[in-house]
């Protein structure tokens, strides 16, 4: 019986021995807190694990218990590129599992009515894995499959809105996304507004372009929308002052940041001052509201617009005279305000 005892204790003992010396650095590697402050790492495509290493090495405090747990999960055979964020406090085992499962963080996006695509391109370049150049190397290549001329003419495939993505979102697969967005947009129902409005759909975007840079308050959209819609139908020069800001930025490489009378002449199709019609495409991203608003424009006969003194709303008018009398009322004011 006291040499089972003995037996039994010996095994304890050698098991307990093994234990420790297996266990503890098991636990150490896998369960002992090593991320020592909170941070975003970004794995590129492709990556090895040594350019995994150096990323990592800089918020933990053990790297060798680190490349342990990493050979245990097998991670140096399953890295995944992307933008993921590891947390004070947490342990390897958190920190590879999540890595292994490429389980992201999303980038926040926010996709703005900018004025051209090399504009949005350069956005993308700084939130996203791909730099501008390749995102605006691939919509030339889809503008080119499209038959388009211009590269431009993708902003009618464009939504201003905040979107959630992986930071490695390829061009290829954030076009594809957009596309889809832009499909499911037009529907019947809107496609047959635009017939009723004799507007194509690149149409509708370069007006809506024009009601997005001139409104204010946005319960008067539905109104400019109608004013310039009179003016189409009835042959007038559309006479839009972000048209003219447009022309000139365009010839001056978008650095010019206000309109000044003398532009008003510049020789351009986008200047609707010089040119009857629309211009030839949209002079920026417009919003899906400012878009309903030209599909579903109020019933006026306004043709005239001017702002009101300090209110950001205009005042309408279907009368020449009284445009001119509204017109010099607020530049009256601008003087009075020193404003030029």
């Amino acid at each position: 019986m006291k040499k089972i005892i003995k037996t039994l204790l010996f095994l304890f003992i050698v098991i307990l021995i093994i234990g420790l010396t297996v266990g503890i650095p098991y636990y150490k590697r896998n369960y002992s807190p090593n991320v020592n402050q909170e941070a975003y790492i970004y794995i590129p495509t492709n990556a090895t694990y040594e350019q995994v290493r150096v990323l990592i090495a800089l918020y933990v405090e053990d790297m060798e218990s680190f490349d342990k747990a990493a050979e245990d999960q097998q991670y140096p055979e399953k890295i995944k590129a992307g933008r993921y964020k590891i947390k004070k406090g947490e342990n390897n085992k958190e920190v590879i599992r999540r890595l292994v499962l490429g389980r992201q963080d999303e980038i926040h996006l926010r996709i703005k009515n900018y004025d051209d695509i090399y504009e949005l391109a350069s956005d993308l370049g700084k939130n996203l894995e791909s730099d501008s150049l390749t995102f605006i190397k691939y919509f030339k290549e889809a503008a080119s499959q499209k038959g388009y001329s211009d590269v431009e003419e993708l902003k009618i495939y464009f939504t201003p809105e905040t979107y959630y993505l992986n930071w490695n979102t390829s061009p290829e697969d954030l076009f594809s996304r957009f596309e889809k967005i832009h499909t499911k947009f037009w529907n019947e129902e809107r496609k047959s507004k635009a017939e009723k409005l004799h507007l194509t759909i690149s149409e509708v975007y370069t007006l809506a372009s024009i009601v997005q840079k001139e409104y204010v308050k946005k319960d008067e959209l539905p109104v400019i929308a109608s004013l310039y819609l009179n003016r189409l139908h009835k042959e007038m020069k559309l006479q839009s002052d972000p048209t003219v800001v447009y022309a000139e930025k365009k010839i001056q490489g978008f650095k010019v940041k206000r309109v000044r009378i003398k532009n008003v002449s510049v020789d351009s199709p986008y200047n609707t001052y010089k040119y009857k019609g629309l211009p030839p495409l949209p002079i920026c991203i417009p919003d899906d509201f400012v878009i309903e608003a030209v599909l579903n424009p109020s019933q006026t006969n306004y043709l005239f617009m001017c702002a009101v003194r300090n209110t950001g709303r205009h005042v309408f008018t279907a009368d020449a005279k009284e445009h001119m009398k509204n017109a010099r009322d607020y530049r009256d004011w601008l003087d009075s305000q020193g404003i030029r």
